[in-house]
């Protein structure tokens, strides 16, 4: 099927309320193609292309810890990627639609709510400490930094993990991300881009 056929498809889907059985994951596709076309547009950078490639590779993913650690809320959770954009990078939306993964202004990726989400700030639930600008999308973060605080700890793990005052976060331990749904390399869109990547 043609894209826009596909498209004719998906606005029939969505008007009756089909658009997730039938088609899962296709608005998170098309956000995936956008982030590829304008990474191949004139004058794009070999890091633009990289980030947008890895990024479409990883619309939809599964986050959580393989020992028991997070609250229920936060322990395999599914997260896909939204046309909004904090700080320079795509918002993951939790499932649920009440908490969100984004960038910080200081490069970390945070889970919190929508008013921190929107803020851009460092203000949230789970985070990640790495802060590298090579890390372009969210399942290339290091699994040994993900930190947790007492919102998003199990009570038991939390007290026995050692926060303090001064620092109320605690390592969580074994920490997985598996990527659900993302653009393969026969899509039109992310061969253009593989195509353009390759003769940088």
């Amino acid at each position: 099927m043609t894209g826009d056929l596909r498209a004719e498809l998906a606005v029939e889907l969505q008007f009756y309320g089909l658009l997730d059985r039938v088609m899962p994951y296709y608005a998170q596709g098309q956000t995936g193609v956008a982030l590829l076309k304008s990474a191949c547009s004139a004058g794009a950078t070999k890091r633009a292309l990289q980030t947008a490639v890895a990024q479409a590779r990883a619309l939809v993913f599964d986050l959580g810890s393989t020992n028991p650690w997070l609250d229920e809320d936060f322990q395999d959770a599914r997260y896909a990627i939204t046309d909004r954009v904090v700080n320079g990078a795509p918002v993951w939306e939790h499932e649920g639609g009440e908490r969100f993964m984004y960038r910080t202004g200081n490069g970390m990726m945070m889970i919190s709510d929508e008013e921190s989400c929107a803020a851009g700030a460092a203000d949230g639930m789970v985070y990640n400490s790495v802060d590298s600008p090579d890390v372009q999308a969210p399942t290339q973060l290091r699994s040994k930094r993900w930190r947790s605080n007492e919102v998003s700890t199990l009570e038991p793990q939390y007290t026995t993990a050692g926060a303090t005052e001064e620092d109320p976060w605690v390592n969580v331990p074994d920490m997985y991300m598996t990527a659900v749904h993302g653009l393969d390399d026969a899509d039109p869109a992310m061969a253009a881009a593989l195509r353009q990547l390759a003769t940088l």
